[in-house]
């Protein structure tokens, strides 16, 4: 459900807000790596995140007087794209980041309009139209050439990791299309984060009081905070950023930030952790980038991901 547009935001305004945007959203897989780097536990992480996601959300939402309403479907609807949106991505992220390239992270995750199309299609909720049918088979392809070096490997551990990794973008899918089918009448885009945020957080608590580590440390800004803080710091901007494109410029043209994003993923890990990538890899950034590209020329609602 895209608010209406307006005028009043030049391309290249929306250019520039969209290669920030991008970049922000690479950003954030990189913190993610960094921060499972730093020795605290995935659920301190998300924990962590969560808390401090929520607390901005809920301050911009005040601000802005848009306090949404507690009924059972506003509750239930931030339940579930709260878990499919945040919870299982990002433990799934942070339980593959350490193990693999963050460029290659970033890869696996902006795989997600691919998957926005399979599960279209399979549920049969969208038309077949050759574009996405092509952009399925090269969005297997990109999965394919990042997955065969490690397969022709006798040691498969990074290939679990990878699939660990498949978990963000098929997650994403479900949920732009259950978004899509579930948006509850009356809810702005700020109420929806907001609420997706603090459901989040509420079903990472008993999680964290059950499994988390303990903290004995005084408060300090480790190497694991910083990434952390980062990393909401970017979520901040790539959230708000997307739906003020979204408001200004529609969805087509918002699904174009997944490029930027791809590469932004890739500069940042070699810029943070000095990564270099092989033929397959690139190979594999080709393939998505057509992919992406028969997504962005198709039905905006086929390829909004979160």
């Amino acid at each position: 459900m895209n608010p209406p547009r307006r005028a009043g935001l030049s391309r290249l305004a929306a250019l520039a807000l969209l290669l920030v945007m991008g970049a922000m959203w690479g950003l954030q897989f990189a913190m993610l790596k960094l921060a499972a780097q730093g020795g605290q536990s995935e659920l301190n992480i998300l924990m962590l995140a969560m808390v401090l996601l929520s607390i901005v959300f809920t301050c911009l939402m005040v601000a802005r007087r848009q306090l949404f309403r507690v009924t059972f479907a506003n509750i239930r609807f931030f339940l579930i794209i709260g878990l499919i949106g945040y919870v299982a991505p990002l433990l799934a992220a942070l339980q593959a980041a350490p193990h693999i390239p963050a460029g290659i992270l970033s890869l696996i995750a902006t795989m997600a309009p691919v998957a926005t199309i399979s599960i279209a299609l399979v549920l049969r909720s969208e038309a077949v139209s050759w574009r996405r049918v092509l952009a399925v088979g090269f969005g297997a392809l990109a999965v394919a050439l990042v997955f065969w070096p490690q397969l022709a490997l006798a040691d498969l551990g990074l290939s679990r990791w990878m699939l660990i990794a498949l978990i963000v973008p098929l997650c994403y899918g479900i949920e732009s299309i259950y978004i899509a089918a579930a948006w509850p009448k009356g809810l702005t885009p700020l109420q929806a984060v907001t609420g997706e945020t603090l459901a989040a957080t509420l079903m990472v608590v008993p999680l964290f009081v059950l499994f988390g580590a303990p903290v004995t440390e005084g408060v300090q800004l480790s190497l694991t905070e910083l990434a952390v803080l980062i990393f909401v710091a970017a979520g901040v901007v790539e959230s708000l950023l997307y739906f003020t494109l979204i408001k200004e410029t529609g969805g087509v043209f918002v699904s174009f930030g997944t490029f930027v994003s791809l590469f932004a993923g890739i500069a940042w890990g070699m810029m943070l952790f000095g990564e270099s990538h092989g033929l397959a890899v690139w190979a594999a950034v080709v393939a998505l980038c057509v992919s992406l590209l028969l997504a962005c020329l198709d039905r905006p609602a086929a390829i909004e991901s979160h």
